[in-house]
């Protein structure tokens, strides 16, 4: 047994069985979710059985590149919108975790290295860690040290606390979670505007005997037709159809694009126009990568296999195909046609099923690359007046540059002539494999000197660093919840975010089947970033003073 327990892959493995089987468990409808293996790894960790410290860096960057990924598509639109409510909330959050870090370091005199050391473990996050000690190095390599304790006696309180407060806030503030994704799923609904269909019957004069190609339907308004029934015959809406007075016509796009069909076609009617061999529907699954980046009109569909497609849906959202829509791998689209040009057409678009399994891995990697290199790269800031000194220099940190490439290259989808596209499989696997090497390294590394640290400085000082964190959140709580009227979702993300807790985000992960949390954190997570590893670094100034 004790051969088993010196090899440190099988340590890391065990920690990662056992925490993932008690995260299942629940009493009463609560359970411990990804944070188990976190606990697990304390007691290894407490027994001196440790994990690499490479797996747990390894572990975070794959966490926060795949959740970078995964918010991408829609972080943009999302930061453009509510950009200020995340620097509004994570402003607060951390500067009130700034100002009680120097109260309690003030009030029971804790050396100014440890002090910041444990505002970063109480916000826990190590590029802010990395920044403080890269400081601390600059004007007394000698404490340096100190600083990392701090952190470990901070972190344990603020991964636990805050991720057992994320298990019980939808009791604590009264809100229903189902409640809140009708909320958010309503709202969505709205504001994303998604793609119905109608049928007009024809009664336009100026349109009889016309052919579809020549009513252009684009400059009037972002529709297509989809079908037009003729007496007993439907047949699918390809240019060469020709219309008639009476005719029915199905049109699909959004409910404001489709009132302009309705001035310009006829009234609406509801007519029967099931599906038949010569206007069959299909969803077909793009997984052919020289159709990736190719613009619609570029492929002349119409001219060469005599379909319409109708929608496009690419990461959740509906989008109306016009001539210059582009196709990426992993979209799906609605074809409609005969029978025998909707097959043709999906042996072009989907010919190779395996694709849409396969993750393209030279993007993929080339974004971590350029990801860490980001984090690396050193920015110096002046330093405050009054305040002696050259100034602070900054660094994102590996983690903190990976996750902001991730972003870019989940909106963008390519790195110059490379197109990512990453299964939503495969991505998942990396967030909740990241998540859990990342979780079992640091319950493990912790563990060793948890104890110890608190017998030598006491108490005292674990208090100091809980008070930090309880502070934190409050203010952000307060912020989101009360003053801002956040929805619960929503609120349970930007907590996560503004504290940058992935155990946290997966306990409000594993209570919503929206990506909501998931979404929001990231949308906060570069703000809350900058913010911290800023204050990191001004605090080692300030505490010195």
């Amino acid at each position: 047994m004790s051969a088993l327990l010196a090899e440190q892959m099988f340590v890391l493995f065990a920690i990662l069985a056992i925490g993932s089987w008690l995260g299942q468990l629940s009493f009463r409808g609560i359970s411990l979710g990804g944070a188990a293996v976190f606990f697990v790894g304390l007691a290894f960790g407490h027994f001196g059985l440790t994990i690499p410290k490479p797996v747990m860096d390894l572990g975070l960057l794959l966490f926060v590149y795949a959740v970078g990924l995964q918010a991408g598509p829609r972080f943009f639109r999302t930061f453009r919108k509510q950009g200020r409510v995340f620097v509004m909330v994570a402003g607060a959050g951390i500067l009130a975790a700034g100002v009680i870090t120097v109260v309690v370091a003030r009030l029971f005199h804790i050396p100014y290295a440890v002090a910041a050391g444990m505002f970063t473990g109480a916000v826990t996050n190590t590029p802010a860690l990395a920044g403080a000690i890269d400081a601390m190095n600059r004007i007394d390599p000698a404490q340096a040290a100190n600083v990392s304790v701090g952190y470990g006696i901070a972190y344990p309180f603020s991964i636990v606390g805050i991720t057992l407060l994320m298990q019980f806030l939808p009791g604590l503030l009264r809100r229903d979670v189902k409640a809140a994704e009708a909320e958010w799923l309503a709202l969505n609904k709205a504001e994303r505007s998604q793609l119905v269909r109608k049928q007009f019957r024809v009664t336009n004069p100026n349109l009889d005997g016309k052919r579809l190609a020549e009513l252009d339907t684009h400059r009037l308004s972002q529709v297509n037709i989809s079908r037009v029934r003729h007496g007993d015959v439907v047949v699918a809406g390809t240019p060469d159809v020709m219309l008639h007075l009476g005719d029915i016509v199905m049109v699909v796009g959004t409910a404001n694009e489709l009132e302009k069909m309705r001035l310009l076609v006829g009234e609406e009617a509801n007519v029967e126009m099931e599906a038949t061999s010569r206007a069959i529907s299909r969803d077909l699954y793009v997984t052919e990568a020289s159709l990736a980046g190719k613009r619609l009109m570029d492929l002349h569909i119409w001219d060469r296999y005599n379909v319409i497609i109708t929608r496009i849906r690419r990461q959740g959202v509906e989008i109306t195909p016009v001539g210059t829509s582009t196709l990426e791998l992993g979209d799906t689209l609605r074809v409609v046609g005969d029978q025998a040009a909707v097959e043709q057409f999906a042996r072009l678009v989907s010919g190779d099923t395996r694709r849409i399994e396969e993750t393209n891995m030279v993007p993929f990697l080339m974004g971590l690359v350029l990801g860490i290199a980001l984090g690396l790269i050193p920015f110096r800031l002046p330093a405050p007046e009054g305040v002696a000194g050259a100034g602070v220099t900054i660094k994102l940190g590996a983690a903190g540059g990976a996750f902001l490439v991730s972003l870019v290259l989940g909106h963008f989808g390519r790195i110059g002539p490379f197109r990512l596209y990453v299964p939503s499989a495969a991505r998942n696997l990396a967030r909740e494999l990241g998540l859990m090497f990342f979780l079992g390294g640091a319950g493990a590394n912790a563990g060793t000197q948890l104890v110890k640290v608190i017998v030598q400085q006491g108490p005292g000082l674990f208090l100091a660093g809980a008070a930090i964190t309880v502070v934190a959140a409050l203010v952000t709580l307060w912020v989101t919840h009360s003053l801002l009227k956040k929805n619960l979702l929503t609120t349970m993300g930007l907590l996560s975010g503004v504290m940058t807790n992935p155990p946290a985000l997966a306990a409000a992960n594993s209570q919503t089947t929206t990506d909501v949390p998931a979404v929001t954190y990231a949308s906060a997570f570069p703000v809350v970033l900058i913010f911290k590893i800023l204050l990191a670094q001004i605090l080692v100034q300030l505490l010195r003073l």
